[in-house]
């Protein structure tokens, strides 16, 4: 009788909560192995985002110009009534698998720049959960807030764990190499990134400068909301990529 007993309290379904507590505890804090982001987390991302979105414009019902239309026209129904719903489903994965990036590389830069790495992590994780609450809440204006609370957090974690990366180069020589490869494939995104962005800036600020240069940056056409929306896409998949490929396995 009493072995009976133990063995209906092992099957019972309660006692797989803590450790289902436990696996999103370790997925929302970053606690995963490299080759787990690599093998997984990274293939899912670009499935999920590019597929889901490059689907949608193919099967787009007339012309959809991907370099001057926006991607939210594609969550629309009322735009994309046969597959919003899917492009919805990618992007919100996709919120979802960038949400551990955020805790593993916080994790891995908070001892050499503590505050920075911890503002990145609690900003980029914000930002990726907008990203979700973007794809499947499409009414406006509730859509734009956070679609722009997304790019806007997901922008600042990122400036954040760059500038803490930055501060590693100074620790001794032996120790430098992992993150100097780090740094320098961040600087080939972050820096052109915040150029373009205080670009857009000046272009939208609508100065009166008269020199031929600021004409060409005013020109409309440089800044296509659906161009610069792929370009930065990219640039955070590239981000998240070197994070997993560059960052020390262990903490």
């Amino acid at each position: 009788m009493e072995r009976g007993k133990n063995r209906r309290s092992l099957s019972h379904p309660l006692n797989g909560v803590p450790a289902a507590i436990s696996h999103l505890n370790n997925f929302w804090s970053g606690r995963l192995k490299q080759r787990a982001l690599l093998r997984i987390f990274i293939p899912l991302i670009l499935a999920s985002y590019f597929g889901s979105l490059t689907f949608a414009v193919w099967m787009f019902p007339g012309p959809f110009d991907w370099r001057t239309k926006s991607m939210s026209r594609l969550l629309y129904p009322r735009n994309n009534p046969q597959f919003h719903a899917a492009v919805s489903l990618g992007v919100a994965v996709t919120g979802l698998l960038m949400i551990p990036f955020g805790g593993y590389i916080g994790r891995r830069l908070r001892v050499i720049s503590p505050l920075p790495a911890e503002i990145g992590t609690l900003v980029f994780n914000a930002g990726a959960i907008s990203l979700v609450l973007a794809a499947v809440i499409v009414s406006q204006p509730f859509h734009e807030v956070f679609a722009r609370g997304a790019g806007i957090c997901i922008g600042i974690g990122i400036v954040a764990f760059y500038l803490s990366a930055t501060r590693g180069l100074s620790v001794p020589a032996d120790e430098t190499h992992p993150r100097l490869r780090l740094v320098l494939a961040w600087s080939l995104i972050v820096p052109p990134a915040l150029l373009v962005l205080m670009l857009r800036s000046l272009a939208a600020a609508h100065f009166q400068w008269s020199n031929a240069t600021y004409r060409v940056l005013e020109n409309r056409s440089l800044w296509h909301l659906g161009f610069w929306e792929w370009i930065g896409s990219i640039a955070v998949f590239l981000f998240l990529l070197d994070a997993a490929l560059f960052l020390p396995e262990n903490d």
